[in-house]
Protein backbone atom coordinates (compact mmCIF):
# COMPACT_ATOMS: atom_id res chain seq x y z
CA UNK A 1 0.00 0.00 0.00
CA UNK A 2 3.13 2.32 1.24
CA UNK A 3 4.67 1.64 -2.13
CA UNK A 4 1.38 2.29 -4.35
CA UNK A 5 0.70 5.86 -2.51
CA UNK A 6 4.24 6.65 -3.27
CA UNK A 7 3.83 5.57 -6.78
CA UNK A 8 0.90 7.74 -7.19
CA UNK A 9 2.37 10.84 -5.49
CA UNK A 10 5.11 10.45 -8.45
CA UNK A 11 2.46 9.90 -10.87
CA UNK A 12 0.77 13.53 -9.65
CA UNK A 13 4.22 15.46 -9.15
CA UNK A 14 4.94 14.07 -13.16
CA UNK A 15 0.96 16.15 -14.18
CA UNK A 16 1.86 18.82 -12.54
CA UNK A 17 5.10 19.17 -14.04
CA UNK A 18 4.02 18.27 -17.36
CA UNK A 19 1.26 21.12 -16.65
CA UNK A 20 3.36 23.36 -15.51
CA UNK A 21 6.23 22.97 -18.53
CA UNK A 22 3.89 22.92 -21.59
CA UNK A 23 2.80 25.42 -24.36
CA UNK A 24 -0.31 27.16 -23.38
CA UNK A 25 -2.99 28.16 -25.86
CA UNK A 26 -1.26 28.51 -29.40
CA UNK A 27 -2.93 30.99 -31.55
CA UNK A 28 -2.94 31.22 -34.94
CA UNK A 29 -3.95 33.60 -37.71
CA UNK A 30 -3.06 34.56 -41.05
CA UNK A 31 -1.34 38.22 -42.17
CA UNK A 32 -0.48 38.57 -46.00
CA UNK A 33 -1.31 34.90 -46.82
CA UNK A 34 1.35 34.33 -44.15
CA UNK A 35 0.41 32.44 -40.84
CA UNK A 36 1.18 34.05 -37.42
CA UNK A 37 1.67 31.69 -34.85
CA UNK A 38 1.71 32.98 -31.04
CA UNK A 39 2.13 30.66 -27.69
CA UNK A 40 2.96 31.48 -24.45
CA UNK A 41 4.82 29.21 -21.50
CA UNK A 42 5.81 28.57 -17.93
CA UNK A 43 8.19 27.29 -15.87
CA UNK A 44 11.21 27.80 -18.30
CA UNK A 45 13.43 26.28 -15.90
CA UNK A 46 12.66 23.05 -17.51
CA UNK A 47 12.24 23.96 -21.18
CA UNK A 48 15.09 23.28 -23.71
CA UNK A 49 13.58 24.89 -26.35
CA UNK A 50 10.25 24.62 -28.66
CA UNK A 51 9.34 22.80 -32.35
CA UNK A 52 7.19 24.51 -34.06
CA UNK A 53 5.38 22.20 -36.47
CA UNK A 54 3.04 21.53 -39.55
CA UNK A 55 0.45 19.63 -41.28
CA UNK A 56 -1.64 19.71 -44.02
CA UNK A 57 -3.97 16.85 -42.71
CA UNK A 58 -3.69 17.06 -38.97
CA UNK A 59 -2.10 13.69 -39.07
CA UNK A 60 1.39 14.02 -39.92
CA UNK A 61 3.58 16.58 -38.99
CA UNK A 62 6.64 17.68 -40.05
CA UNK A 63 9.29 20.11 -37.97
CA UNK A 64 8.87 23.98 -39.83
CA UNK A 65 10.95 25.85 -37.12
CA UNK A 66 13.33 25.89 -33.81
CA UNK A 67 12.69 28.36 -31.27
CA UNK A 68 15.15 28.56 -27.97
CA UNK A 69 13.83 28.65 -24.59
CA UNK A 70 14.09 32.40 -23.00
CA UNK A 71 15.55 30.55 -20.25
CA UNK A 72 14.62 29.92 -16.56
CA UNK A 73 14.95 33.78 -15.57
CA UNK A 74 11.37 34.54 -17.96
CA UNK A 75 8.75 36.18 -15.94
CA UNK A 76 5.05 35.79 -16.87
CA UNK A 77 5.34 39.53 -18.83
CA UNK A 78 7.88 38.37 -21.26
CA UNK A 79 6.86 34.48 -21.71
CA UNK A 80 5.52 34.94 -24.80
CA UNK A 81 6.57 33.57 -28.49
CA UNK A 82 6.17 34.22 -32.03
CA UNK A 83 6.55 32.66 -35.04
CA UNK A 84 5.36 32.61 -38.80
CA UNK A 85 4.68 30.23 -41.77
CA UNK A 86 5.38 32.52 -44.64
CA UNK A 87 4.95 30.01 -47.34
CA UNK A 88 1.32 27.90 -46.28
CA UNK A 89 1.77 25.11 -48.74
CA UNK A 90 -2.20 24.21 -48.59
CA UNK A 91 -5.27 26.75 -48.33
CA UNK A 92 -6.19 24.99 -44.72
CA UNK A 93 -3.03 23.61 -42.56
CA UNK A 94 -2.51 22.73 -38.75
CA UNK A 95 -0.16 24.19 -36.62
CA UNK A 96 1.27 22.71 -33.06
CA UNK A 97 3.98 23.28 -30.79
CA UNK A 98 6.25 20.62 -29.17
CA UNK A 99 7.99 21.59 -26.12
CA UNK A 100 11.27 19.79 -25.76
CA UNK A 101 12.23 19.54 -22.32
CA UNK A 102 16.00 19.01 -21.30
CA UNK A 103 15.34 15.77 -19.87
CA UNK A 104 14.72 14.84 -22.73
CA UNK A 105 11.28 14.74 -22.74
CA UNK A 106 8.31 16.34 -25.05
CA UNK A 107 5.13 17.86 -24.71
CA UNK A 108 2.63 18.95 -27.61
CA UNK A 109 -0.01 21.83 -27.72
CA UNK A 110 -3.15 21.10 -29.20
CA UNK A 111 -3.49 21.62 -33.09
CA UNK A 112 -4.90 24.44 -34.65
CA UNK A 113 -6.27 24.81 -38.07
CA UNK A 114 -5.70 27.53 -40.86
CA UNK A 115 -7.31 28.40 -43.26
CA UNK A 116 -5.28 30.60 -45.84
CA UNK A 117 -8.43 31.69 -48.46
CA UNK A 118 -10.63 34.12 -46.15
CA UNK A 119 -13.19 34.91 -48.80
CA UNK A 120 -16.13 32.76 -46.92
CA UNK A 121 -15.20 33.27 -43.28
CA UNK A 122 -16.00 35.77 -41.00
CA UNK A 123 -13.77 38.26 -40.32
CA UNK A 124 -13.44 41.14 -38.00
CA UNK A 125 -12.63 44.34 -39.42
CA UNK A 126 -11.08 46.90 -37.93
CA UNK A 127 -8.61 45.55 -36.28
CA UNK A 128 -7.59 48.06 -34.94
CA UNK A 129 -10.03 49.84 -32.07
CA UNK A 130 -10.27 53.23 -30.50
CA UNK A 131 -11.72 53.44 -27.11
CA UNK A 132 -15.70 52.47 -26.68
CA UNK A 133 -15.40 51.52 -30.90
CA UNK A 134 -17.59 49.41 -33.15
CA UNK A 135 -16.15 46.57 -34.93
CA UNK A 136 -17.85 44.21 -37.93
CA UNK A 137 -17.83 41.19 -39.14
CA UNK A 138 -17.10 40.39 -42.79
CA UNK A 139 -18.48 38.00 -44.84
CA UNK A 140 -21.08 37.37 -42.05
CA UNK A 141 -23.87 34.68 -43.05
CA UNK A 142 -27.14 34.94 -41.51
CA UNK A 143 -29.08 32.60 -39.56
CA UNK A 144 -25.14 32.10 -38.27
CA UNK A 145 -24.85 32.50 -33.87
CA UNK A 146 -21.00 33.05 -33.35
CA UNK A 147 -18.74 33.30 -30.47
CA UNK A 148 -16.04 35.70 -30.20
CA UNK A 149 -13.69 35.48 -27.58
CA UNK A 150 -11.09 38.29 -26.85
CA UNK A 151 -7.38 36.81 -24.83
CA UNK A 152 -4.49 38.86 -24.06
CA UNK A 153 -1.16 37.36 -25.24
CA UNK A 154 -1.06 34.76 -21.95
CA UNK A 155 -3.92 33.07 -23.11
CA UNK A 156 -6.20 34.19 -20.55
CA UNK A 157 -9.95 35.40 -21.55
CA UNK A 158 -10.83 38.81 -21.60
CA UNK A 159 -14.60 38.75 -22.81
CA UNK A 160 -16.56 36.45 -24.45
CA UNK A 161 -19.09 38.45 -26.91
CA UNK A 162 -21.98 36.25 -28.84
CA UNK A 163 -22.83 37.63 -32.23
CA UNK A 164 -25.74 37.32 -34.82
CA UNK A 165 -25.37 40.26 -36.86
CA UNK A 166 -23.01 41.84 -39.15
CA UNK A 167 -21.59 44.41 -36.27
CA UNK A 168 -21.19 44.41 -32.35
CA UNK A 169 -19.57 46.64 -29.45
CA UNK A 170 -16.43 45.18 -27.98
CA UNK A 171 -16.68 46.97 -24.02
CA UNK A 172 -13.05 48.07 -24.87
CA UNK A 173 -13.31 50.13 -21.63
CA UNK A 174 -12.93 46.72 -19.70
CA UNK A 175 -10.06 45.64 -21.71
CA UNK A 176 -6.10 46.63 -21.69
CA UNK A 177 -4.50 48.70 -24.89
CA UNK A 178 -2.11 47.23 -26.79
CA UNK A 179 -2.46 43.84 -28.60
CA UNK A 180 -4.94 41.25 -27.49
CA UNK A 181 -6.25 38.02 -29.51
CA UNK A 182 -8.94 36.96 -30.87
CA UNK A 183 -11.20 33.83 -31.86
CA UNK A 184 -14.50 33.16 -33.82
CA UNK A 185 -16.07 29.69 -33.48
CA UNK A 186 -20.19 28.66 -33.94
CA UNK A 187 -21.55 25.29 -32.74
CA UNK A 188 -20.38 23.05 -35.34
CA UNK A 189 -16.52 24.42 -35.66
CA UNK A 190 -14.07 25.34 -32.70
CA UNK A 191 -12.14 27.64 -34.82
CA UNK A 192 -13.63 29.36 -37.97
CA UNK A 193 -11.25 32.74 -37.85
CA UNK A 194 -8.04 33.75 -35.19
CA UNK A 195 -6.40 37.28 -35.42
CA UNK A 196 -5.37 40.08 -33.18
CA UNK A 197 -6.71 43.32 -32.00
CA UNK A 198 -5.20 46.74 -31.14
CA UNK A 199 -6.96 48.64 -28.62
CA UNK A 200 -6.46 52.06 -28.53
Amino acid sequence: MKRFCFSGLIFCGLLLYAAQTKAQTLFAYTENKMVVLHWTSANEQFIDRFIVERSTDNNHFTTLHEVVSKGPFTTEADNSYEDADAWPPNAINFYRVQTVLKDGGSLYSAPVRVAIDSTNRPMIKPTVIHMGGNVFLDNYHSNQLLTVNIFNGNGTMLGSYMVNGTSFTINTGQLPKGILFYRISDEKHALIDAGKLMIQ
